[in-house]
């Protein structure tokens, strides 16, 4: 038997050498390292020593010598708690306890023996070292007990990875993204990360060192449970070569094992609408608390199943939880429903009465009295006109607010099982489990339309109502295996997947709603029978959700090698990494179809003044008329490799250099059946997989130069300052998760009806509805129609060029100061933009189009490229004290800067995802985003120094008993804004697409309010058939400070038990947390802001047994 597993151990490690000479992915470090000289009191080194290191927890040993120059090294080492021995003949026995190891880590502890007795021992007790003396990796590592103490609400461990410095997000704000918390991509909100200028695509999450990523949106399949996690750590710059697949956030989460005591956990959390504070909008419009209520509870237990050699470790998770969603909406006055727009300033134009004029131009009579006869109205449309709530103010805009219901409950677990068979072979398995059920509710409540059989609630296209199931698994199995003590090998196989069922509220197969309406043709699949959604600019939109039903599922299957070689200088590192992607989906953007209108219909054409968008929406003359449609179910297919070799070199005793190559290759998605197919721009045709010799990738071609080189060092410039650094290359494999749905959704597999009517005359109403939809054929591809998606063939991975300096100080009283110069450059990043948008001007827009000679009825082509970039400077200060005296802490300051020439390239951002002018992209490049100017968080634990143990009435009695055991925690947050970008609520070019106002002011306000938070006069409609000249994200909205806090009181039931009760307060006073403003000018709610990023002050009370 052994020798089989050495023979096995042994293939799996030349298969390792040998693979990186051809393809592969990414390795990741779960384990830590520990390295250290051993001297004699006059300073010599001392070979032959002895040394042994023994887990606290579970009494699992290894055992090495070192070396001629005295140096000793353990690799492969799982994170925890442990007792280092150093013995030789002629010497005393050393014997340091408490050596905290922790995962990425790379520790240094020297030891100097003393002349004596080996019966003699010397007893340390032994602290875990604060100065990173061997890595130029910069990073935070979230302890355990701040996982288990700080305040958390909704107990995300997500959120802590923000007080890393050069990291946001978890609810930092930004918007209109997949990871927003309006749309159900994202699993769970607030798992969303930018690091380091990095797009919240751009992380890993790893779980035990195993993917733990969704392939599309790339956020957590598995959310660990908080009393699961041992600690984890993020690295945000310039990580080793054995971590790679992204050039943002690396977020390894390790699990908790179990030891030889019995250990554990039961608690319950509860919320209550009673102990929370109202929303502010809520409260302003006169609105009681939308109703809360939230249980979270469960347990976990860990111990041994053999004493010294196998452990479990298994928890659970429960979650029940029913609130309020606050909807602030903008909805039609009375007179507007009866077609009178008399209370409005300007006039209300009749496209009927629309004359070309003979000099050019053209000119338009008013409505008599701005009242449109009911004669005109379009029926459909009227019907929708009175099926908006009435407004609760007088107000234009902002004047209805809802608190439809939500409820959501989920059950988690996890399992684990640690084997040690001998000191040279460590097995780990576990397995997790997930399931999470979600009701979100329509903005308006049902209401019974005209001509339905069924009352049914309504919304704007973001609401995605109805029901949603969503079912993730994670597994790991690893084994280490010992050759020596300085040839390790770690292998780790895994698996994650995730499925999602999402189905719309209301809607059942066969209802075929929007018929029903008026719509002809807007139900023409069996799965699309609800209403179309109705997007007046400026006004909330009612409609049921566009993207309803979705029906996903991705699988990942990886296996993962690494063969760790120290030497008495270098530590060298190799390995490989595989990751076989499978994803299938339903899902269409528009399948019920959409309308969008805008005021332009209804203006004066001859200077833009006057009209209103909702005189368009009664006449039932959208602006832009889509609806699309999915023929076949994709099956896509994709795989990941990755090699690496690296050396930590010792350099000198002051001296460590990190050097590493890693080698990328992320093949382009293929589909199954060939149901794939791609724009090709030379012949104005698309290209299908498997047809006429294209490939099974639709003529995307595998980038092979995918080369990641990396530089560090580590350099102790005295006892207790070392200064580190370096540069490297870093690979994004994201890009490819949204190639997978562009090369489906258009002809023949997912054709796109898209038709932008003129602005000038009335060609199609609402009621006119949609062609019918073609049924497949695939000759269709050779004269599209419609819109379609293409990818660059020459697509590529984007890539950062990451390099820091970065100097570290250890005070007394264990506080560690660390400051740091981070930069960041993006390159070929993911991009697209409208390869067919029309050149601003008159007349109907398909004309204008670039491919209109030879494929009139062409509509967008939206185009994937990589030639995005984007740069990023920062400041860094941390300082962080380590548990002394009840106290522990992270202070992290950041104050950078990130600009790029488009945010985000799949879902778009707050600043849109499309260049204005695709003529001039450049014209784009602008702050990110997410750029946030200064950020500051401040977390701390403090045990009061009462009771049993402390300072102060350490004997016990009753006052011992009631002022111990008491414990106070704090996040606190400030930040300044981000960014957005103004934009014009009826556009003047007439491309059938949005555009941007001229600049003619600043548009900062020195006291803006929520009512007005920019200067919207400081911005202009611009000239017929002229792009505007205000820029991309050049205005900032409001900055966050939140404080949340928590106290603790423990009492001791018996020895080893022990029940603590918590009260944790989020925003604690109760600071708005708003949204960015409404930003399209001529808006009746341009300039005031109607959302909040974050919770009014929230209580929860807690109980929790630990055993």
């Amino acid at each position: 038997m052994k020798r089989r597993q050495e023979q096995l151990a042994l293939f799996l490690a030349l298969g390792s050498l040998l693979f990186i000479s051809s393809a592969t992915a990414s390795a990741q470090v779960t384990t830590a390292d520990l390295v250290g000289t051993i001297k004699d009191s006059s300073g010599g080194v001392v070979p032959g020593v002895t040394v042994a290191l023994t887990n606290e927890a579970t009494g699992v040993s290894r055992s090495t010598t070192t070396t001629d120059s005295g140096t000793y090294i353990f690799t492969s080492l799982q994170p925890g708690r442990y007792r280092l021995t150093a013995e030789l003949s002629g010497f005393r026995k050393i014997e340091r306890t408490g050596v905290e190891l922790q995962v990425n880590q790379r520790a240094q502890i020297d030891l100097d023996l003393e002349v004596g007795l080996v019966s003699e021992s010397l007893l340390i007790e032994g602290k875990a070292p604060l100065l990173e003396t061997q890595s130029s990796v910069l990073g935070s590592v979230i302890a355990e007990k701040q996982v288990q103490d700080l305040p958390l609400n909704g107990r995300n461990f997500v959120q802590l990875a923000t007080l890393s410095t050069g990291v946001s997000g978890a609810g930092s704000g930004m918007r209109g993204t997949i990871m927003s918390g309006t749309r159900p991509d994202d699993l769970r909100p607030g798992t969303e990360l930018f690091v380091n200028g990095n797009r919240e695509n751009s992380n890993n999450y790893l779980y035990d060192g195993i993917d733990n990523n969704t392939r599309l949106t790339l956020v957590i399949v598995v959310r660990p449970n908080v009393e699961a996690i041992k600690e984890f750590k993020v690295q945000t710059n310039l990580f080793s070569a054995e971590q790679g697949r992204n050039p943002g956030g690396q977020v390894n989460v390790v699990t908790k094992s179990g030891g030889n005591k019995i250990h554990g956990a039961t608690y319950e959390f509860v919320r209550n609408d009673r102990f929370d504070a109202n929303n502010f909008f809520a409260n302003r419009a006169g609105q009681k608390k939308p109703p809360f209520k939230q249980n979270q509870f469960g347990g976990a237990i860990g111990g041994p199943i053999i004493t010294n050699k196998t452990f479990f470790f298994a928890d659970y998770d429960g979650f029940r939880q029913k609130s309020g969603r606050v909807f602030v909406n903008t909805v039609p006055t009375l007179k507007m429903r009866q077609g009178d727009f008399s209370e409005l300033p300007g006039a209300i134009y009749d496209p009927l009465t629309t004359l070309v004029l003979p000099g050019g131009g053209m000119s338009r009579q008013p409505f008599p009295g701005n009242v449109i006869p009911q004669s005109r109205w379009d029926p459909v449309t009227a019907k929708l006109m009175n099926a908006y709530p009435m407004p609760t103010s007088s107000a234009l805009a902002n004047n209805l607010v809802t608190t439809p219901p939500r409820t959501q409950d989920w059950n988690q677990f996890d399992v684990r099982i640690d084997h040690t068979q001998s000191e040279r072979n460590n097995f780990l398995a576990r397995y997790s489990w997930s399931k999470t059920a979600t009701i979100n509710p329509y903005t308006f409540p049902a209401v019974q339309l005209p001509g339905l059989s069924k009352a049914v609630g309504l919304g704007n296209e973001d609401t995605f109502a109805g029901p949603s199931a969503l079912l993730a698994e994670h597994a790991v199995f690893g084994w280490v295996h010992v050759f020596s003590p300085r040839l390790v090998l770690d292998s780790r196989g895994g698996y994650n997947h995730f499925n999602l069922d999402f189905t719309q509220a209301d809607v059942a197969p066969g209802d075929q709603l929007g018929e029903q309406l008026g719509v002809p043709n807007a139900n023409q699949q069996d799965e699309q029978n609800g209403i179309p959604i109705f997007s007046p600019a400026g006004y909330t939109g009612i409609g049921q959700s566009r993207s309803l039903p979705i029906l996903r599922h991705e699988r990942t299957f990886q296996y993962v090698t690494n063969l760790i070689a120290a030497g008495d200088k270098h530590t060298i590192k190799a390995g490989f990494d595989v990751r076989r992607r499978h994803m299938g989906e339903f899902q269409t953007n528009r399948g019920n179809g959409r309308f969008n209108f805008t005021p332009n219909i209804t203006n004066n054409p001859a200077n833009n003044t006057g009209g209103h968008v909702m005189a368009s929406f009664l006449l039932g003359a959208p602006s832009l008329i889509e609806q699309d449609y999915l023929l076949a179910d994709a099956a896509i297919r994709s795989t990941e490799y990755s090699a690496y070799v690296g050396d930590d070199w010792r350099a000198s005793e002051k001296l460590t250099l990190n050097i590493g190559l890693r080698y990328e290759l992320d093949t382009p998605p293929s589909e199954t059946s060939n149901l794939w197919a791609n724009f090709d721009p030379t012949t104005a045709t698309v290209l299908v997989a498997g047809r006429n010799g294209v490939s099974e990738t639709a003529g995307v071609k595998t980038f092979k130069k995918a080369f990641a080189p990396r530089l560090g060092f580590a350099y102790q410039v005295a006892q207790h300052t070392v200064a580190r650094g370096g540069a490297g290359i870093f690979w994004n494999t994201a890009g490819h998760g949204g190639n997978a749905l562009r090369l489906q959704r258009h002809v023949p597999f997912g054709p796109i009806y898209s038709f932008s009517p003129a602005t000038q005359f009335v060609t199609q109403r609402v009621s006119d509805g949609f062609p019918t939809m073609p049924a497949l054929d695939l000759t269709l591809a050779d004269n599209p129609t419609g819109s379609v998606i293409g990818v660059d063939p020459n697509y590529r991975p984007g890539y950062a060029e990451q390099f820091n300096l970065t100097v570290e100080h250890e005070l007394p009283w264990s506080l560690l100061l660390k400051t740091s110069y981070v930069g960041n450059l993006g390159r070929h990043l993911d991009t697209t933009y409208n390869l067919n948008q029309a050149v601003p001007g008159s007349g109907p827009v398909n004309n204008r189009r670039p491919f209109f000679a030879v494929r009139p009825s062409l509509a967008d082509v939206t185009w994937a490229v990589s030639d995005g970039t984007a740069e990023y400077d920062a400041l860094q200060f941390s300082a962080t004290k380590r548990l002394t005296h009840g106290l522990s802490g992270l202070l992290s300051y950041t104050w950078g800067h990130s600009t790029d020439t488009v945010g985000q390239s799949f879902g778009g951002g707050a600043d849109g995802p499309l260049p204005q002018d695709p003529r001039n992209r450049l014209a784009d490049r602008g702050n990110s985003p997410f750029d946030i100017r200064h950020r500051l968080t401040i977390a701390w634990n403090y045990a009061l120094p009462f009771g049993e143990g402390h300072r102060w009435l350490s004997g016990g009695g009753p006052a011992g008993y009631v002022l111990g055991g008491w414990q106070v925690n704090g996040i606190n947050t400030f930040q300044t804004g981000l960014p957005f970008t103004p934009t014009l609520n009826a556009t003047t070019v007439n491309t059938g697409t949005g555009s941007r106002p001229d600049r003619i002011g600043d548009g900062t306000l020195s006291n803006p309010t929520v009512d007005r938070w920019f200067d919207t006069s400081a911005f202009a409609t611009p000239a017929p058939f002229t792009y505007g000249n205000s820029g991309r994200n050049i205005l900032y909205g409001p900055g966050r400070v939140n404080f949340d806090f928590s106290l603790f009181k423990e009492f001791g039931i018996k020895e080893g038990t022990r029940l603590q009760f918590r009260a944790e307060c989020f925003n604690l006073f109760n600071t708005p947390q708003f949204d960015l403003p409404n930003a399209a000018i001529g808006a009746g709610n341009a300039g005031t802001i109607t959302g909040l990023v974050g919770t009014p002050r929230q209580i929860q009370f807690g109980a929790k047994v630990v055993f």
